[in-house]
C-alpha cells in the first residue's frame, strides 16, 4: 500500500484483526510522516462553540451568539488549519487531485460515530463551481468515509471562492442558500452540517439559518479543519 498523500510505500506490521479479516484493511491510509504533519485539534482548552484555542467562548462566537441567540453552538473540527493542511487542501480542492478524498477517511468515519441519528448535510457548491471543479470536496470525503448524506440545501448564488476573499468580505457575504427539499423532511430531525474548513463561520451559519426555518430538532456542525 502507498500513502494516499505522498505516495510513498507504507511498510507496517498488520494487526491481528487485519490478518484474520483482510477485508478490514483500510483502502487508503497515511504514512507516519504525513500523519505527523497534520495537527489534531482537542476539545480541551478550545472554544466550545468553534474549537478555536480559547478558555471559553471566543470573541467570534460571542458575536455570532448575539446575531443568532436561539442557535446552539457546538462545532467539531479534526485538524488545525495550518500550512500542512492548507497545502493538502490546495492539492485536493484546487488542483483537483480527487484521490485525496481518502486521506482522512478513517478519522472522519471514527468522528462521525458520535452523531447517531443525525442526517449529514454537506455544504453545497454552486452549479458553476461544481462544473469548474468536477466534484464537491465535502461529499467526496464523506463518500470515502462510507458515510451516507442528504443534500438538503441548494446554493443559488455563484461568487468568488472563499479563499480569494478577505475576512471582512466573507462576513458580508449575502445568504447564498435555499432549501433543496420540502421542510417536512427536516422538521424534527437532527442535522449535522459538514464542510471542509471552518474559517469565519459565515458559511455554516448561513446554512444553519436556512435549515432552522424548517424547525429541525437540533443542528450541529463539523469540518475537517478549523
Amino acid at each position: 500500500m502507498h500513502c494516499n498523500y505522498c505516495q510513498k510505500p507504507i511498510v507496517r506490521n498488520l494487526k491481528v484483526k487485519e490478518i484474520l479479516f483482510p477485508w478490514t484493511l483500510p483502502i487508503s491510509e497515511l504514512c507516519d510522516d504525513c500523519r505527523k504533519s497534520f495537527v489534531p485539534l482537542k476539545k480541551a482548552g478550545s472554544c466550545p462553540g468553534c474549537m478555536r484555542q480559547a478558555a471559553s467562548f471566543c470573541l467570534d462566537c460571542q458575536a455570532w451568539q448575539r446575531q443568532y441567540p436561539d442557535y446552539e453552538f457546538a462545532h467539531e473540527a479534526l485538524f488545525a488549519y495550518e500550512d500542512s493542511f492548507a497545502q493538502w487542501l490546495a492539492m485536493y480542492k484546487f488542483t483537483g487531485d480527487y484521490r485525496l478524498r481518502w486521506t482522512f477517511a478513517q478519522e472522519v468515519r471514527q468522528a462521525l460515530k458520535k452523531y447517531p441519528g443525525f442526517i449529514l448535510c454537506p455544504i453545497p457548491l454552486a452549479k458553476e463551481r461544481w462544473q469548474e471543479r468536477g466534484f464537491n470536496q465535502t461529499t467526496g470525503f464523506l463518500q470515502a468515509a462510507g458515510s451516507s448524506y442528504q443534500e438538503l440545501l441548494h446554493r443559488t448564488k455563484q461568487d468568488l471562492p472563499q479563499s480569494k476573499k478577505t475576512r471582512e468580505e466573507r462576513l458580508r457575504l449575502a445568504q447564498p442558500y435555499c432549501l433543496a427539499v420540502s421542510p417536512e423532511k427536516i422538521y424534527g430531525k437532527k442535522i449535522l452540517l459538514v464542510d471542509d474548513v471552518y474559517t469565519t463561520g459565515r458559511t455554516l451559519f448561513h446554512a444553519a439559518q436556512i435549515l432552522l426555518t424548517a424547525h429541525p430538532a437540533q443542528i450541529r456542525t463539523f469540518s475537517l479543519a478549523r
